[in-house]
């Protein structure tokens, strides 16, 4: 009989020592990759994440707002109000006039920064008189590269603040008109497939661009009289943009077809800025 007592205490305990145990191995967490959050483990293993998540280039969302915004603003419109001078104000398509672009395109900016405005006679000798000018100074009337127009414009047009630059994209123009400033292009003529030029249009010209809209460039062209906010298709225009590729002192005697492949060929693609002046109002 008291082996049977001390037999089922033996099973007592053995089953009470076992129990404890499985409850004991039920309090614990499971360390499967399935484990909650709150996993040592694997909260480091986030960090490393995290960490090398960071060593990379970041680019704040602001800063991808604020270029979002510039290219809106650059992809809307702007137009500036300027006179339309053509550089022949009686259409007479002699030598001398075929070649005024240059003229007519700083008249264009004089009367924006000064209000003035001009009868075609009051034009025709402005155009004259800048020739004029040329001939005295510089021993003739030549094709004027960015440079030799913003030097005419300081010594004859008294334009003061007036510079040219190179640009890389239409942005660089629709920068300089969206903050009120005006825009003077030297181009390869012919590659702005103008109808209102004479076939095969000029071998190298000279224009105002007064605006923008999302597509086009708008401009004030004084080679046709109807010229004035002529737009050119975006493409066509950055394509036509090259200055005249000579310096007065490298002048040389070149045919209209020889002009046009030098200017297309060489041409660099530069801008003339006229900069808002204090006095410009409407005249």
């Amino acid at each position: 009989m008291k082996r049977l007592f001390a037999l089922i205490g033996i099973v007592v305990l053995l089953g009470m020592t076992l129990v404890g145990t499985f409850n004991l191995w039920l309090s614990h967490p499971k360390t499967s990759e399935f484990s909650s959050d709150n996993n040592i483990e694997k909260n480091d293993s986030t960090s490393e994440k995290i960490k090398d998540i960071q060593t990379e280039p970041v680019v704040s969302k602001e800063l991808r707002r604020e270029d979002e915004e510039i290219d809106f603003v650059f992809e809307g419109e702007a137009k500036i109000d300027v006179l339309f001078y053509t550089q022949s104000p009686f259409a007479k398509w002699d030598d001398l006039h075929n070649e005024a672009c240059e003229e007519a395109s700083l008249i264009m900016a004089e009367s924006w920064v000064k209000g003035d405005i001009l009868s075609k006679e009051n034009l025709n000798q402005r155009i004259l008189d800048s020739i004029a000018w040329q001939e005295k100074n510089w021993g003739g009337h030549f094709d004027l590269n960015a440079q030799n127009v913003v030097e005419m414009a300081n010594q004859y047009f008294e334009i003061k603040k007036i510079y040219y630059t190179s640009l890389s994209s239409l942005n660089d123009i629709k920068n300089e008109l969206s903050k009120g400033n005006l825009v003077i292009v030297p181009t390869a003529g012919r590659l702005l497939g103008n109808p209102h030029y004479r076939n095969p249009g000029p071998a190298y010209h000279m224009l105002v661009v007064v605006g923008y809209n999302k597509k086009e460039i708008i401009t004030n062209d004084p080679g046709t009289r109807k010229g004035e906010n002529f737009s050119y298709s975006n493409d066509v225009f950055f394509n036509a943009i090259h200055d005249w590729p000579f310096s007065l002192e490298e002048f040389k005697f070149l045919s209209k077809d020889e002009k046009a492949e030098e200017v297309e060929l060489q041409g660099r693609k530069v801008m003339i800025v006229v900069e808002k002046h204090e006095n410009i109002g409407t005249p």
